[in-house]
């Protein structure tokens, strides 16, 4: 019932309420006004008092029983009021529960409508308030109030919260256009007002950002932005707008602008974490991320104890740094920084996984250095292997002379003895430090390959109380790798065992193992029980400069060719700074091919069938070598001429006839191997060549004719003829 005398109250016309004897109930204030009575006057007097007998005649023939079945009637009325003016009136009659109502207008043609619009107008005043509630509580979170200047009242009006703001309450301030600008500084005053009434008089937004100072001392920084209100004649009449608290927001958003600038450049993700371990703000890196990468530990593989260590002593010191960190083994190498900003208590973290970059940088070092050394050595390595070639020769040639019966072979004697003086163990320690190492990759089963050579790993070590183990699959493989390198590489690895061991001076062991994985590839490990590898030190092993007792005994260039060989050939080197037996573990991995069954070499005699038939030209500064070679071939039935300079064979090609086969050195005291082709060529196109060398310089990569390389012996000149054909 209350509800109803609210809603008869709000009503914009007259209305008379009447119970069910026809007596007046209650009436509105403008019923009230209009019929100049007072409420109490009329209150139980019949609503017929007020009418003409007609009209009360009218009214009840339309109220017998009738009005409650009845959604609304309508009919003309005449009232008298207290001072007996008439007054005419549409009038409505309307039941709600016990009472019938009557509305008394000349506005509306029907009462509904005017009913429907009331009860909506309720029901979103009633909305309002509740969402004017939910606004207060976002003005609240957020830090921001609104504000509305009325231009023809001159009226001011803030919300609750822009009260807040201000540090003031509505007893203690009365915003307006004056008042307002007293809390910015003298300075800025005059220019925000001018903005502020510049904006209205043009009808354009309203912004700015500035300071100000509260009575507290304390300083913000604030944000107002506004829009105009306009009337259906474009005129402004007012001002609305909302202002925000942006201090934090400021400090946040410079700290942010500084360190986009970083990650812009840079390119890797930022991550802002507080002390209870929230993500609060994160930069992901431009090239691009799926949101599956968007957090920390998805960006970096450390362990939570490792985070809370890093965490730790980057709040201790103010900022963390590290490069060349992994957590895996090095399957993964990350650079990163920890910044703690004691203030927020925000640590920053900048992560950027370089684990590509770290094996190509490895990879160049090794490239680089050791290119300095082949510069160095390569020319040597080249007088050196001319040397033993000659020595092979030298020895292959003393067989054929005795055979035949010969006696003079003394001199070959001396030059066999000269070039051991010379060229003891010298050769293939500088070959392998050449940019161009003389490998050639083949098919071989990895497993028999260490059983071929378990001998020679007995031989090598040194301590015969450093127990040496292997445990062999059954079933084989095979892999593409330079088959001579491949034994080399395992001999330095348990040479470093072995020197591992030594650093404790007590009994050892070293176990090598070969295993396959779920990938395809087999596995060579290779563990020993010396005093294993600092952490700090795993990603150092592979420099060629970089010596370690416990790892690589002496300049390190060990470990550096192994590392090169094996990935420079798709293989790949891990390493463990601890194994079961305590000390280091080497895995080294291939990809092969399992149960493959090796086809027998055929032997192939073509080559040496043409050789029988051909006119040979053999070019080498070293004398010994071309008549070695020249011997060698004319045994195969072959006509040759042999000659050791440019002169000699540009008299060749142009007096001695037609050759068939041109065999040139590729280092020539006058001239290169490439050199020496194109005089032959020149005069004799049709010629096939056949090239040797003792050292191959990059340069020569592309070199498009067979090469065997110095030192070499009659069953690899045999093979090496298979060219032919």
């Amino acid at each position: 019932m209350s509800n109803v005398l609210s809603a008869i109250e709000e009503l914009p016309f007259p209305v008379i309420s009447i119970d069910n004897n026809g007596n007046i109930f209650t009436l509105n204030t403008l019923a009230s006004s209009k019929f100049e009575y007072e409420e109490t006057e009329l209150a139980g007097k019949p609503l017929s008092s007020l009418m003409t007998t007609l009209q009360c005649e009218v009214f009840e023939n339309r109220n017998n029983g009738n009005a409650s079945n009845q959604k609304h009637d309508r009919c003309d009325y005449k009232v008298i009021t207290k001072s007996c003016k008439w007054l005419y009136f549409s009038g409505y009659q309307k039941r709600s529960g016990d009472l019938v109502v009557y509305y008394f207008t000349t506005e509306v043609d029907e009462v509904d409508e005017i009913l429907t619009q009331f009860s909506q107008s309720r029901s979103l005043i009633s909305q309002l308030k509740e969402q004017n509630s939910y606004l207060k509580m976002a003005e609240k979170i957020s830090h921001s109030g609104h504000w509305r200047y009325c231009v023809e009242t001159s009226f001011m009006f803030w919300s609750t919260e822009l009260y807040n703001i201000f540090g003031t309450t509505p007893d203690k301030f009365t915003p307006s256009s004056e008042n307002d600008f007293a809390f910015y500084a003298p300075s800025e005053r005059d220019e925000i007002k001018q903005r502020f009434f510049q904006s209205i008089s043009l009808g354009k937004p309203y912004y700015h950002k500035s300071s100000i100072k509260l009575s507290s001392g304390r300083k913000l920084r604030l944000e107002i932005i506004g829009e105009c209100e306009f009337d259906s004649a474009g005129k402004v009449t007012a001002l609305f707008g909302i202002c925000r608290d942006v201090t934090q927001n400021e400090i946040v958003f410079e700290k942010l602008k500084l360190l986009a600038m970083v990650n812009y450049t840079i390119k890797v993700p930022i991550f802002f974490i507080d002390e209870q371990d929230h993500v609060v703000y994160q930069e992901l890196s431009p090239q691009g991320m799926a949101s599956g990468d968007a957090g920390l530990f998805n960006n970096i593989n450390f362990t939570i104890e490792e985070y809370l260590l890093f965490k730790k002593t980057a709040k201790k010191s103010g900022q963390l740094k590290r490069t060349h960190v992994s957590f895996d083994e090095f399957n993964t190498v990350f650079d990163f920084s920890v910044t703690y900003e004691a203030q927020e208590g925000i640590y920053i973290w900048i992560v950027e996984n370089v684990t590509e970059r770290f094996r190509k940088e490895q990879q160049q070092i090794i490239s680089n250095r050791l290119a300095l050394l082949g510069n160095t050595y390569g020319g040597v390595s080249h007088d050196i292997n001319n040397i033993l070639g000659v020595a092979l020769g030298a020895i292959e040639m003393l067989e054929m002379k005795v055979a035949m019966g010969e006696q003079s072979i003394a001199k070959y004697i001396d030059r066999v003895k000269n070039a051991i003086d010379k060229g003891k163990g010298v050769t293939e320690r500088l070959l392998a430090f050449t940019r161009k190492p003389m490998v050639k990759v083949v098919e071989f089963d990895p497993v028999q390959e260490i059983i071929d050579n378990k001998y020679l790993f007995q031989q090598m070590l040194m301590s015969p109380i450093i127990k040496l183990s292997f445990d062999l699959p059954l079933e084989h493989c095979t892999i593409n790798f330079p088959k001579g390198e491949f034994i080399n590489i395992l001999l330095n690895l348990v040479l470093n065992s072995q020197d591992a061991i030594k650093e404790q001076g007590l009994n050892g062991e070293i176990k090598v193992s070969v295993t396959y994985n779920e990938s395809g590839s087999v596995e060579i490990h290779v563990i020993d029980s010396g005093i294993g590898i600092e952490s700090e030190n795993i990603g150092k092993i592979f420099d060629p400069f970089y010596s370690s007792k416990s790892v690589n005994k002496g300049n390190g260039i060990g470990l550096a060719n192994v590392y090169s060989t094996v990935y420079k050939h798709n293989g790949e080197i891990k390493v463990q700074g601890k194994s079961s037996l305590g000390g280091a573990h080497f895995m080294l991995s291939f990809h092969c091919k399992r149960d493959a069954l090796i086809p027998a070499k055929q032997e192939d005699n073509t080559g040496q069938d043409l050789i029988a038939q051909s006119r040979i030209l053999i070019l080498d500064d070293e004398e010994s070598i071309a008549e070695f070679v020249a011997l060698f071939l004319a045994d195969l039935g072959a006509k040759t001429v042999k000659v050791s300079d440019k002169e000699a064979l540009i008299d060749a090609v142009e007096h001695k006839g037609k050759f068939d086969i041109f065999i040139t050195d590729m280092i020539l005291p006058e001239l290169t191997g490439k050199e020496a082709v194109s005089i032959v060529k020149r005069h004799q196109p049709d010629v096939q060549i056949l090239s040797m060398s003792g050292y191959i310089d990059s340069e020569d990569d592309n070199w498009p004719y067979p090469l065997l390389r110095k030192p070499f012996n009659s069953g690899e000149l045999t093979e090496f003829l298979a060219h032919l054909g």
